[in-house]
């Protein structure tokens, strides 16, 4: 039950922890003013006495822990929307471009596999490990039991999350509750099954929750009881979930119905305004768990830029290292409840009202908060001012006539928007990309931020947990256990927010289970759930790899006809031609070959590779 990776750092813990400056940082983090700091032993050299029995340190160590959970959106820390029907992996600016490229042409393998997690397995190991370590340490701290109840509920929590990550990629793992002795014979550790991953996983957070603070009385970003029950149930989901209930055990779904109404009766509400749960201040009122995107988490949380660099387009002067689909845009309806195509994706919808030429109009709400379209109007920090900036996707309809731009964009010739292949093809900016749809992700931006900047502390929130996804969480649940009607009853709840205010859906059987998940496409985007969805449902055919994948093809502007916009679609010629879903192995990815080599033979892989 133990990880090979780690062995050296852990012969090195003896009576001192040399290893601890991420302890202290975590401290400053806590208590960056207080004057007890002054009478500490060095910073290099911290006794264990000092650690884990100073409630100041210890809540350093317990706050550098956070860090084993991944940052989910980033396409560098293992964002995988680009592997769905949502998005396209920009290859020339993204860190996963290459594997995620392999894994579209079916050849994930156990050597590449790291590259496409960012290193998922060892990374939460490694905190694991400091999960572990704690837990021995504490047992006999002289700390208040009132302080060192919450930071143990805490690090059971965090330890449970981690498992709770490893087993939706990999299966199971192997369980590690104990740091190694110096006199152990052997360190290979065979795996556990999936189930009992997932059963350590709800154990944990059983055994948390008592410990912890209630959301009310915590600070933003703590784990608390909530967060924990939110954790039991979202794992219970995942054991319910057709992966991993191939038998479509009633009773698995019962469990998770009992725990998701759990979450759902735990004090939380709808945040009326949409756009503001992912920006600061957190929006406590519905999120269970989410913590402010700062310099210092972020740095820490597996290294990066930030989310303006990874999702601003390239006249932005930006990585755009992912690019909506024309499956995504379709996915919002009309304000009348309405797709705007049908289900082929090419043929407008009659009952709609939707005009393919006036495509951004009388949209669903959600639609303007997630989708960056050609003319919507952005509020963007620009040098040392604010200054507003229109998207523009579009090439002059008649570029030897030269016209006055009256947009905002400071060019008073100008042929091609500043968002067009044509602006980066005529040298304007070092920012060009070869896959473009006519659109960007704008959900997750602070465009009120500088620019192609990844040292500014965005005004963004990660969510890990919120209201809204149990809501549709106990939907998908209604659905398996029969109730068609408490189902469409819980997706109506999140289209009734009140900046969202859909009307409510009525449909059933197949149709029911289409809308549902195409709900929880426009709720959730980049919140870490569409990949996971797919994997979870077994549905990955037809939407991993998709083709052909459509976006804008060609976006022209009228100067002479009052600047009026012609759309055609079609499909994106620069994006990868996906390969056929190679089978139900590829729902689980390799254990990397790495950690197998050196388990000596104790690690077997996952079938298939």
């Amino acid at each position: 039950m133990r990880n090979l990776k780690h062995i050296n750092k852990l012969k090195n813990i003896k009576k001192v922890i040399p290893l601890l400056l991420v302890v202290t940082m975590g401290a400053v983090m806590v208590s960056s003013c207080n004057d007890d700091m002054l009478d500490k032993s060095p910073l290099y050299a911290i006794p264990e006495t000092d650690v884990f029995n100073d409630p100041i340190f210890l809540n350093g160590y317990v706050g550098s822990t956070y860090n084993g959970i991944k940052v989910h959106y980033r396409p560098a820390a293992g964002g995988l929307i680009g592997l769905t029907d949502l998005a396209f992996i920009q290859t020339q600016t993204n860190d996963i471009g290459g594997p995620g490229e392999e894994y579209l042409q079916a050849g994930m393998t156990p050597e590449n596999v790291d590259a496409l997690t960012n290193g998922l397995w060892a990374h939460q190991y490694k905190y694991i490990t400091n999960v572990n370590l704690f837990l021995e340490k504490v047992e006999g701290s002289a700390i208040e039991k009132e302080t060192l109840d919450p930071l143990v509920g805490q690090m059971l929590f965090l330890r449970a999350y981690m498992y709770f990550e490893l087993s939706r990629h990999f299966g199971g793992v192997p369980i590690i509750t104990e740091t190694f002795s110096l006199t152990e014979e052997s360190y290979s550790v065979p795996r556990n099954t999936y189930d009992e991953v997932a059963a350590f996983v709800i154990s944990e957070a059983e055994k948390a929750i008592p410990l912890l603070l209630n959301h009310s009385d915590a600070p933003s970003g703590m784990a608390t009881k909530q967060a924990a029950l939110a954790l039991k149930a979202r794992m219970l989901l995942y054991m319910a979930s057709p992966l991993n209930n191939p038998s479509n055990d009633l009773a698995k779904w019962q469990a998770a119905e009992v725990a998701t109404k759990a979450v759902i009766d735990a004090g939380f509400t709808l945040h009326p305004d949409y756009m503001a749960l992912f920006h600061d201040p957190v929006a406590e009122d519905e999120s269970i768990l989410a913590r402010s995107y700062t310099s210092l988490n972020r740095v820490a949380s597996q290294g990066g830029w930030g989310y303006n660099y990874d999702f601003w387009p390239s006249g932005f002067d930006a990585n755009q290292r992912v690019t909506p689909t024309q499956n995504f845009v379709n996915a919002f309806q009309m304000t009348n409840g309405e797709y705007p195509y049908l289900a082929d994706g090419i043929t407008v919808n009659p009952a709609s009202g939707y005009d393919d030429q006036l495509p951004n109009i009388d949209r669903d709400p959600r639609y303007y908060v997630n989708v960056l379209y050609s003319g919507a109007i952005v509020q963007i920090f620009d040098g040392s001012k604010s200054a507003e900036r229109a998207y523009e996707y579009w090439e002059d309809a008649n570029p030897t006539i030269p016209q006055e731009n009256p947009d905002w964009n400071g060019e008073t010739i100008f042929d091609f928007g500043k968002d067009s292949k044509s602006f980066w093809v005529a040298g304007k900016t070092p920012f060009h990309w070869n896959i473009q749809t006519g659109y960007a992700f704008r959900k997750l931006t602070d465009f009120t931020s500088p620019r192609a900047s990844w040292d500014h502390d965005y005004d963004n929130v990660t969510s890990y947990f919120r209201l809204g996804e149990f809501l549709l969480n106990y939907a998908e649940i209604q659905m398996a256990l029969g109730n068609e009607d408490l189902a469409r009853e819980y997706i109506n709840r999140v289209r009734k927010r009140e900046s969202v205010n859909m009307p409510d859906i009525t449909s059933s059987g197949a149709d029911l289970v289409r809308a549902y998940r195409n709900e929880r496409v426009v709720e959730l985007n980049l919140e870490d759930s569409r990949f996971y969805d797919l994997m979870r449902w077994k549905a990955a055919p037809g939407n991993v790899d998709l083709n052909p994948a459509r976006g804008i093809t060609s976006l022209t502007k009228d100067w002479s006809d009052g600047g009026k916009l012609s759309y055609e679609y079609g499909t994106i010629t620069t994006a990868t031609t996906r390969a056929t879903w190679p089978g139900d192995h590829y729902y689980l990815m390799p254990i990397p070959v790495d950690e197998i080599n050196k388990s000596e033979g104790a690690l077997e892989q996952n079938p298939g590779y």
